[in-house]
């Protein structure tokens, strides 16, 4: 009879660092090239004749999807474990970069650049902030700032290497070189080496193993809404830091897909445009980091930190259609990616303060999934307004005030968050132990169950996890 092994405490480094080696470059993969796909939006519009609405759905389906998948992706990391399923989504989202290549038209671009490489890209991000977040504590904040700077890392590099692979082999021999270096996904996947903490185990008898048809009937609906974790909207705060990131991925994407577009508009040679992404690379990676040191160090209040950042990220987009040079769009995006990389470094963080380690993976897939909302619609809208106005900056205005409008939503919840922890009516979110658990005697972090009638068996069924069991 196998004896499950397991941690009573984040280990807060050790092979934890091999993790957020592997979240690092999954974002540099996964967002620095979803990010950087705007480079390739000219080449679209081009080839299929369609206008700049149309020719968006391509990036905004692709963004949605891995933001829609989130659910998904986070279910299935918790039934089969996160390595297998960061290794399958490399696979998949390999599979619909290479059958771009074949397309001819914008519909079926819809469904392999966007539907399927959206899906591979959504299985490969999603578990790995997840595992970040089980393997660190103390040093969550710095740990997650880390592994995400991986995102400004790929927006530096991908740009200007999409454009030169563009110049020189095409637009669609650059996406089979891209799907190559996705595969890529299949090794750092491999990183995610499983880790089974106390508060996420729960305990089974073996007569309940033996005789399935005894187990106690829960009803579907039931069943749905622990998997995919939406038992976690009944909780308020949970609830409205969910909109608030709806709102922001309206400003968040809309750039990434518009900026170049935007700049060749005001007469910006293709290199040096598609090179103003890779500025917001610059300050995003710096900025996670750095903001994650900041976050751990308790000099302020995250939800207060978040808050401003957010209001600085809306007042960039305010700016843009002020910026008619070069320097001044670059001065845009050196702010855009100082207050995304902040916002973005928090996001699970602050998700891990409101529902505990326990219910992050679930906590993460959830909000990812309404975040698509915005992904989905924000690019087109900002096409539709071009098309309308013949330039960006309605666009870019409507993008800015939809996240200062998520403030709306931030400040009234920390001011209660405040109010309440003053009058000590707010306690801290604890990841909950079964009722029933009990503690057993530990020797080099291992628990030795007292008979065999207890076994502890974690909420993650997967084969890999049966050969490992230990860090």
């Amino acid at each position: 009879m196998k004896r499950l092994q397991y941690y009573d405490a984040p280990p807060d480094g050790g092979w934890g660092w091999m993790v957020v080696l592997s979240s690092f470059l999954s974002h540099v993969f996964v967002v620095g090239g979803l990010k950087s796909f705007g480079v390739f939006f000219p080449y679209f519009r081009e080839e299929f004749d369609e206008d700049a609405a149309n020719t968006s759905w391509v990036s905004s389906i692709q963004g949605a999807v891995v933001f829609f998948g989130s659910g998904v992706a986070g279910a299935l990391g918790n039934r089969f474990g996160c390595r297998p399923v960061v290794m399958a989504g490399s696979l998949v989202a390999a599979t619909g970069l290479i059958s771009s290549m074949f397309v001819t038209s914008m519909a079926t671009m819809y469904v392999t650049t966007g539907l399927v490489t959206g899906l591979g890209f959504s299985l490969m991000y999603t578990p790995c902030i997840t595992m970040v977040g089980l393997y660190f504590s103390r040093r969550r904040s710095l740990a997650t700032g880390i592994g995400l700077s991986g995102a400004g890392v790929g927006v530096f590099a991908f740009p200007p290497i999409f454009q030169l692979l563009i110049d020189n082999y095409g637009w669609k021999n650059a996406l089979l070189i891209f799907a190559g270096i996705v595969l890529n996904g299949s090794v750092f996947g491999a990183l995610l080496r499983p880790l089974h903490l106390k508060s996420t185990l729960r305990p089974v008898k073996v007569e309940n193993q033996e005789s399935d048809h005894e187990e106690q009937a829960i009803g579907l609906c039931n069943r749905v809404s622990n998997t995919f974790g939406l038992y976690l909207l009944k909780d308020p705060y949970f609830a409205a830091f969910s909109v608030c990131q709806v709102l922001f991925g309206f400003g968040a994407f809309v750039p990434f897909v518009h900026l170049v577009a935007h700049a060749r508009d005001l007469g910006i040679e293709p290199q040096p445009a598609a090179f103003l992404v890779s500025v917001i690379g610059i300050t995003d990676m710096l900025s996670r980091i750095g903001y994650g040191w900041l976050s751990d160090s308790g000099l302020f209040v995250r939800m207060r930190g978040y808050t401003v950042c957010v209001a600085g990220f809306g007042l960039c987009h305010i700016f843009v259609p002020f910026a008619r040079t070069y320097p001044s769009l670059v001065a845009y995006c050196l702010f855009f990616g100082l207050f995304q990389g902040c916002c973005a470094c928090q996001v699970a963080v602050i998700l891990a303060d409101i529902c505990g380690v326990k219910k992050l993976g679930s906590a993460i897939g959830l909000c990812y999934t309404v975040t698509g909302l915005a992904l989905l619609f924000g690019p087109p809208m900002a096409g539709r307004l071009f098309d309308v106005t013949g330039n960006y900056k309605v666009s870019f205005f409507v993008s800015g005030g939809l996240v200062l409008l998520s403030l709306l939503l931030l400040l009234p919840l920390e001011i209660y968050r405040t109010v309440t922890a003053g009058k000590g009516q707010l306690s801290d979110p604890v990841d909950d132990v079964e009722k029933d658990y009990r503690v057993m005697k530990q020797t080099d972090n291992i628990d030795e169950p007292e008979n065999d009638s207890d076994i502890l068996t974690s909420e993650i069924f997967s084969p890999f996890i049966d050969m490992e069991t230990t860090v």
